[in-house]
């Protein structure tokens, strides 16, 4: 089942009705009002504009609309509770059957929470391990949370996954505020957030395996996109099979890279032709590594991706 920390939808301007103008900003273009705008970050993300233009009204929200049901995530089980509870809040009317049947999705972060996984541990296993460091940017914050993207200037083809403690994300003071209030203290002990960024309609439809951007359709998506960008991004463990002068010498290369994967494969680059596959030059330095570590990292990510499945 697909579920979401983040969504943003696209609807008819008729869906929403304004019932208290002083809670929108107007905006205006040459004189002439544009749109009307609503935008809250606390306790939760809210934005809605409805855009007189384009005869369209976006909606964006975040999980924690559902307060005390946040660890539910956004689902085809919460979808209708997010617009009630938006509703609730009184400063606007959303027409939530028309929504449900017709509105279009145009960004959305695919998310899961696995338990039982250490962050730690599954963070310097991808980053000893992306396939082609070229086309993949991986890089780990200052708050730890790793991420790993497309590396591509266009917004259509960059694709982005985040993975973080939960836990130790749910112990900011604004997210302590928000659990205590919502009765769900502790319900994210031991969680390893995984959010994919989908921020088009395309990377939408091509993630979730879709034929257009409905609503139901995101909802009822029956992909993995989560397991799919991570096979894709991250090499699987590799067995030993070099022999022990090959293993001498792959050896001698991870200690004069600084057994840093990304630098080996920089100077494989300078050395090889056009057309080599770097993927299985790569596979005796990874499958070194790996020994070198005693295979500790190799059982985190056959143990994630169980979970992921």
């Amino acid at each position: 089942m697909i579920t979401l920390d983040k969504i943003k939808i696209v609807t008819e301007t008729e869906h929403m009705t304004i019932l208290d103008m002083s809670r929108f900003k107007k905006i205006e273009k040459q004189g002439k009002i544009c749109s009307f705008k609503f935008s809250q970050r606390k306790p939760f993300l809210l934005t809605i504009e409805k855009d007189y233009v384009s005869g369209k009204v976006s909606i964006e929200f975040t999980g924690k609309i559902l307060g005390s049901d946040y660890p539910k995530l956004i689902s085809k089980y919460t979808i209708r509770q997010c617009f009630e509870n938006i509703n609730a809040m009184g400063f606007c009317s959303l027409n939530i059957d028309e929504i449900m049947s017709s509105a279009e999705v145009v960004k959305a972060d695919v998310t899961k929470d696995v338990r039982g996984i250490n962050t730690e541990q599954l963070t310097s296993y991808i980053q000893s391990h992306i396939v082609n460091y070229n086309m993949y940017v991986c890089r780990v914050l200052h708050n730890r949370n790793l991420i790993v993207e497309k590396n591509v200037v266009s917004n259509r083809c960059k694709k982005r996954i985040t993975i973080y403690n939960k836990e130790k994300e749910m112990q900011k003071s604004d997210n302590v505020k928000f659990a205590n209030s919502n009765g769900i203290t502790n319900q994210f002990d031991g969680v390893c957030r995984f959010e994919l960024n989908l921020n088009t309609k395309e990377q939408v439809r091509q993630a979730l395996c879709i034929p257009d951007n409905k609503l139901s359709s995101v909802l009822e998506s029956q992909a993995n996109p989560i397991y799919d960008f991570l096979c894709d991004v991250v090499a699987p463990p590799q067995p030993i099979s070099t022999t022990k002068w090959k293993s001498y010498t792959t050896l001698l290369v991870l200690k004069d890279c600084d057994y840093n994967l990304q630098q080996v494969e920089a100077r494989i680059r300078g050395a090889y032709p056009r057309g080599t596959s770097i993927k299985n030059v790569m596979k005796p330095y990874r499958a070194m590594m790996e020994e070198i570590s005693k295979g500790e990292c190799s059982d985190y990510w056959n143990d994630l991706l169980k979970k992921l499945e």
